[in-house]
């Protein structure tokens, strides 16, 4: 099961998600670290990320926003997995969507497809961590699927 790509999506090298995950993955760092003025983060990010933010504008659709959101998402899980093995995993995935929903808010990803695509995203969380057995057994994608649920609709 895979994240879900526009029905135009031309490939790896040149999908906007591929190539917007990234800068994704720096408006969550800058959030995260206090950064909440539209502004700020966008002077914040470097100019590589302006231009292909130009560049991607033209062709990038909600499911192309979307599936870069989610990839962040999932790295920032399995980030904070692999900083802290023995926290609370379902707790700290509960902190990194909520700030995932609100960091790219001004972003047009569809957040209703945190929950439609929650066994895929939980799948890229399971299949990019050391022991996707051993995240999985606290974190079941039933759990999963439930902290998706309460982020997105309260």
């Amino acid at each position: 099961m895979a994240l879900r790509s526009c029905e135009e999506c031309p490939g790896t090298n040149d999908c906007a998600a591929d190539n917007l995950h990234p800068i994704l993955g720096r408006v969550f760092a800058l959030w995260a670290g206090g950064t909440r003025d539209k502004f700020e983060i966008l002077f914040a990010l470097p100019e590589e990320d302006e231009e292909l933010l130009e560049k991607y504008d033209y062709r990038t659709s909600k499911p192309c926003w979307t599936k870069a959101a989610l990839m962040t998402l999932a790295d920032e899980i399995v980030a904070r997995i692999a900083a802290d093995p023995e926290s609370d995993l379902q707790q700290a995935t509960r902190d990194v969507m909520s700030m995932g929903r609100d960091a790219f808010a001004r972003f047009p990803w569809n957040l209703p497809d945190l929950v439609d695509q929650a066994p895929a995203l939980h799948q890229a969380v399971l299949l990019r961590c050391e022991d996707g057995e051993a995240v999985e057994a606290q974190l079941s994608r039933r759990a999963f699927v439930n902290i998706c649920k309460t982020v997105t609709y309260g």
